[in-house]
């Protein structure tokens, strides 16, 4: 194309009028023509000396040397050369005229192109606008652009320290959040978790000062205060299993004995005072090699102890007998009349012949030579109720006595504290406490890391052992491992931001635009930060905001391209280069609106998160939001006065792009771009990018067959992509938090996934409480105030003798009815459950709880242990005077025997000091744990059997007052229906997304087609990453459906930016799309090589948010590229619907 072709398209296509239709070079030598015959001047128009032209050079800085009469002469010969029959007269304006051109009336048939004129009649003198037609604040910044860049800069630093004295000095410790409920406020679980979680606190003070007066001697390293966990695996092809051959439990033994061998274990270890109160060993590791390793192992018993239970009928026999006749635990008086005597004592004689075994399974002797008869009586022992928990702990859940095979395995070591004997009796600050927690976690850790941690680590190569996989976490160093795969990730962050930079480098020419470049996308960060909290006052700051950084990289970096672009762009548009401040104002315009309308839409999509009711999401949402408003806000101010300094001194003038020389270019480089078009007759030829997006790309659209193909490949795609997103569904297992593969991983996926429920677990405790209202909401906002989420209230309770039994009956039927056999986690047959009014009936019988056995027996329920029944109920106004002592007791029900039975029923007791304000019951589950995240799925199945439990219970809230509130403390009824709401969030909010897009872009634009095609583009968008997500083995957790909330805000920038290019192009649908490609091609591929690129390095992140959050990233960049290129322009060439240039455009 020749160049005044090229030059003509260029010119009037600033100008938002079709172009002469120059398709030819005959029909460019007839334009000529027609020229050169034009009539003589004052034929075309005339000189109006009232009008108010300033054609005054400025190119940008303040210290610009001053205009002398030939600049100005070449400045009205460069207008003139491009402006044929409307000529300025150079020696009239050199005068002191103030001249203006007065264009051909319309009839006269005369192309006039833009002079600087006609820009001011294009934008007229306004609030925003000067005489000229040129912005006032640009006009501001080409004047003093140092200036204004210090002063910029200046108030960014001030910003951020203003939010580091502001923000960061008055928070402790982590700026974000972390709340004790993120949830919906208004959904059932939440009310009844935050009731019964803000009435125990209430209740805490008085009963913490109580204990503080009287606690007894804290005995050295007689609590539990850390473990060690190993995790075993069979090494693919030994089809033994793990205890199918010496070495491998040989191999297993070898990580315990790391520990146990160690004289100084002694020093650290938790210590059983209950075998021995003077001299009192440590506690053995909780493993099955504790019966492999036995002190004692009779084989005969053990074969006549299988061989009884190798009968069905007997197992089931025993099972029913055993816990009154064995263990004299709730035996019902008819029990014993009805049963036969000999079956009475067969029962007793194996319940003795088993605690006989078991009570030698301490780890203390030589490896049992007969190793298998050891797993086979294990796994006979798992069919015995009582017994059951002495093996159940270190066996998969494929391990029975039909397949006495198990592949994996476990163990825990206790560390215990305080390493010092602790005197409570006088009270302690908290704050001090902790500090002394504190140390000796860190004198613990230490000791780990010097002795301990290097033969871990050798247990845990897997080239140690042939047939074992071992792994391992400490909860005393889990810390500092968790910190190191974050540091890992951070690092691979910042290769992402690195490329951004060389990127940013390679696209500008200029290290000081790329510096300037990258120090507004992080300042957006601090800046947006101080808005949201000091401003907007939201102190909810979520832990998820901090991947607003990885959204401000890629959109940032975009609207540089951008604004770049244009800024090359306008070196070819004489018409722009009458001076700096014309130039940038057509480079301000040019872009700001386009970007205006991609970040609205970009933040609009953003705020759609505030359809949901979790709070972290939404701050997540108004966060990321204003993060893309400062962004913009500064790449339209910071970065525009760097463009003009960099046109003032680097640019063209430095090697390599660097920063000096510092003088100022003469003469400028417009000047230059200016003369340059003067002088040069032939072909322009613009950087490789451009023209390839200008001729290549946008001759691809442009040819029927090629739309075709595209159309059938993008309906074929589309096709599978929906068929894939159908079969979403919600996640069925534990969500993992770090890769599949990572050490600390695996063993938690084999520890949830592997195991049976044991009688060791800890299971989730699920409480049943009397006299608690539900929370008054009133007030409640937390996004202002995160730690306030509403006042407790209590009913009218009464704590009587009837509402006492109904609640010890509540407590027997839970821990023996077989009906919740599978829903209540069971250990020697009897139901884990918490019930503080076992132990209080006896303390107010005996007073006092020395006689533990006693109690377990529940002999206070009769006189001197005769059948005739005594009052055990404590009359209430003899609370006052026993429960003090009786939280000061020792609880009968903790193995080690220091437990207070305060800290037992610290949550069930709702003692004040006054009167009991509330009464509770827990039951451990048997299903669920309070450590992982369980599916929804599972959840719920669980929630609504306890529920259906909570609503049977009508006697007791007649008798105590109120209704009874069922909940957990550890949130998982509430992260349960979190679950739901991401589902449900994940559909709103992308749906949202779109409608808002099309909404902006119906206002940007009033191009119907254009705004539904464009939205058409995001819904394709969606679908394709939520199909891909679902071929990449992906289910919906709460990961997946965040990131599928906030697609559309991702989505929206590459179509809306071709397609307000499209808008504003003159000529017809093919000249449209041409000029689209040819203007933002390169700036839209730009942004998706920078984002695309930028998220490769988080694949490879541990933390499973992040490296899901690159995939996501890079899918979504990806294919939002690919339908606005070659989807959403294929569509408008086919269509090829004519926009009108004026009047109503919908």
């Amino acid at each position: 194309m020749a160049w005044d072709e090229t030059l003509w398209n260029d010119l009037e296509s600033s100008a938002t009028t079709p172009p002469p239709d120059h398709k030819n070079s005959n029909q460019i030598a007839e334009s000529k023509e027609a020229a050169a015959t034009m009539p003589p001047k004052s034929e075309q128009g005339t000189i109006a000396p009232e009008a108010d032209v300033d054609l005054e050079k400025n190119d940008g800085d303040d210290n610009a040397p001053p205009t002398t009469d030939d600049d100005f002469d070449s400045s009205v010969k460069a207008v003139n050369k491009y402006t044929p029959g409307n000529e300025i007269d150079a020696d009239a304006k050199k005068g002191g005229i103030d001249v203006a051109v007065t264009p051909l009336p319309e009839d006269n048939g005369t192309a006039a192109a833009s002079s600087s004129k006609q820009q001011a009649s294009h934008h007229p003198p306004s609030l925003f606008t000067n005489e000229r037609g040129n912005l006032k604040a640009v006009s501001f910044v080409v004047r003093n652009p140092c200036l204004v860049f210090s002063l910029i800069i200046a108030l960014c630093i001030l910003i951020n320290f203003l939010l580091v004295v502001l923000v960061f000095r008055t928070t402790e410790g982590s700026p974000f959040t972390i709340s004790e409920n993120e949830s919906d406020l208004n959904d059932e679980r939440s009310i009844v978790f935050d009731s019964y979680r803000l009435a125990t606190r209430e209740v805490s003070a008085t009963r913490e000062a109580m204990e503080a007066e009287g606690s007894a001697l804290a005995k050295k390293q007689s609590e539990l205060a850390a473990i060690a966990y190993w995790v075993f695996e069979a090494e693919e092809g030994n089809d033994a299993g793990l205890f199918g051959s010496a070495a491998a439990i040989e191999g297993m033994k070898d990580a315990y004995d790391i520990f146990t061998d160690d004289p100084g274990f002694r020093d650290y270890c938790y210590l059983d005072y209950q075998k021995n109160a003077t001299d009192p060993p440590c506690r053995p590791p909780l493993t099955p090699l504790t019966m492999y390793y036995a002190s004692e192992w009779d084989d005969a018993k053990a074969a006549s102890i299988i061989e009884e239970l190798k009968d069905p009928a007997k197992v089931e026999k025993f099972n029913s007998l055993a816990l009154c006749f064995v263990k004299e635990l709730y035996c019902d008086p008819e029990l014993q009349t009805t049963i036969k005597p000999e079956d009475i004592a067969w029962a007793m004689q194996l319940g003795a012949d088993i605690e006989s075994m078991t009570s030698k399974f301490d780890m203390e002797g030589p490896l049992v030579q007969n190793y298998q008869q050891v797993t086979e009586l294990a796994s006979y022992l798992m069919k015995v109720d009582i017994a059951k928990g002495a093996v159940d702990f270190g066996y998969d859940k494929g391990f029975s006595a039909e397949n006495p095979k198990s592949s994996y395995s476990r163990g825990i070591v206790f560390w215990g504290g305080p390493l010092q004997d602790r005197n409570q009796s006088t009270a302690v600050d908290s704050d001090e406490k902790d500090e002394v927690e504190d140390s000796e976690g860190d004198d613990r850790k230490e000791y780990i890391l010097e002795n301990y941690l290097e033969a871990m680590d050798y247990q845990a190569d897997k080239k140690t052992h042939g047939t074992v996989n071992s792994y391992y976490f400490m909860t005393s160093i889990i810390g500092d491992v968790i910190l190191n795969i974050v540091t890992k990730d951070a690092m691979l962050a910042l290769f992402s931001f690195a490329f951004i930079f060389i990127w940013l480098r390679v696209n500008t020419l200029s290290w000081f635009l790329a510096f300037v470049g990258l120090f507004e996308i992080f300042f957006s960060i601090p800046i947006a930060w101080f808005i949201f909290t000091v401003i907007f006052r939201i102190k909810y700051f979520a832990t998820l905001n901090a991947l607003a950084i990885f959204v401000v990289a890629a959109i940032g970096a975009e609207d540089i391209f951008i604004f770049m672009d244009a800024y090359k762009q306008s070196q070819y548009h004489p018409d722009v280069l009458v001076d700096l401040e014309t130039r940038m104002s057509w480079v301000y315009r040019r872009t700001g609106t386009a970007m205006a309308i991609t970040s609205a839409t970009t933040c609009a999509a953003f705020l759609c998160t505030l359809l949901t009711p979790l709070t972290a999401i939404q701050s997540f949402g108004i966060f990321a939001a204003v993060v893309i408003l400062i962004d913009y806000v500064l790449v339209m101010s910071l970065f525009c006065t760097a463009v003009v300094i960099y046109h003032n001194r680097y640019e063209n003038s430095a090697k390599l792009g660097c920063c000096c020389p510092c003088g100022l270019v003469s003469p400028s480089n417009t000047e230059q771009a200016r003369v340059f078009l003067e002088g040069h007759e032939g072909e322009i030829t613009r950087d490789r990018v451009s023209e390839f997006f200008r001729t290549k790309v946008a001759g691809f659209v442009k040819i029927p067959l090629h739309r075709l193909v595209v159309g059938v490949i993008f309906l074929v795609w589309l096709s599978i992509a929906i068929w894939q997103m159908s079969m979403i569904e919600a996640t069925k297992e534990s969500e993992q938090f770090l890769d599949s593969e990572n050490p600390l991983q695996k063993s938690l996926t084999i520890l949830d996934r592997e195991f049976p429920t044991a009688d060791d677990d800890l299971g989730l405790k699920v409480h049943f409480v009397w006299g608690v209202d539900r929370v008054d909401r009133s007030g409640v906002n937390l996004l202002l105030d995160p730690e306030f989420f509403g006042n407790p209230r209590f009913t009218d309770f009464n704590f009587n003798q009837q509402c006492q039994s109904d609640l010890l009956d509540f407590c027997d039927k839970l821990k023996t009815d077989n009906q919740y056999k599978g829903l209540i986690k069971r250990k020697n047959g009897v139901g884990q459950v918490y019930c503080f009014i076992e132990e209080l009936a006896a303390f107010n019988v005996n007073g006092n709880l020395d006689d533990c056995e006693s109690v377990r027996k529940g002999e206070w329920r009769t006189a001197n242990g005769t059948n005739a029944n005594v009052t055990w109920q404590v009359d209430p106004d003899e609370l006052p005077n026993i429960i003090p002592e009786f939280l000061k007791a020792k609880t009968c029900f903790d193995e080690s025997g220091v437990e207070t039975i305060s800290g037992r029923y610290q949550k069930e007791i709702g003692w004040n000091g006054l009167y009991m304000k509330y009464a509770g019951v827990a039951a451990e589950s048997d299903v669920l744990d309070p450590f992982g995240l369980d599916a929804e799925a599972v959840t719920r199945a669980e929630y609504d059997q306890f529920i259906d439990i909570s609503e049977e219970q009508d006697k007791i809230s007649q008798s105590c007052g109120g209704a009874v509130i069922m909940t957990d403390l550890d949130s998982k009824f509430v992260f349960m229906n979190n679950q739901a709401i991401y589902v449900r969030s994940a559909i709103q909010s992308s749906l949202l997304g779109v409608a808002i897009a099309f909404v902006v872009l119906i206002i940007s634009t009033r191009v119907f087609h254009l705004a539904f095609l464009a939205s058409l583009t995001i819904m394709s968008v969606l679908v394709s990453v939520v199909g891909t997500m679902v071929m990449l083995g992906w289910n919906l957790g709460s990961i997946e459906s965040i990131l599928i909330g906030i697609i559309a805000g991702f989505s929206v920038d590459y179509v809306v930016h071709l397609a307000h290019a499209y808008e504003i192009a003159g000529g017809d649908t093919y000249e449209r799309i041409t000029e689209a490609f040819s203007d933002l091609g390169i700036s839209v591929f730009n942004g998706m090589i920078t984002s695309v690129v930028a998220s490769i390095p988080l694949f490879f992140c541990q933390l499973q948010f992040f490296a899901k959050f690159g995939t996501f990233l890079c899918l979504t960049i990806a294919f939002s590229w690919i339908f606005a290129n070659f989807g959403f322009m294929s569509v408008l060439a086919q269509l090829k619907i004519p926009l009108k240039e004026k009047g109503c455009r919908l």
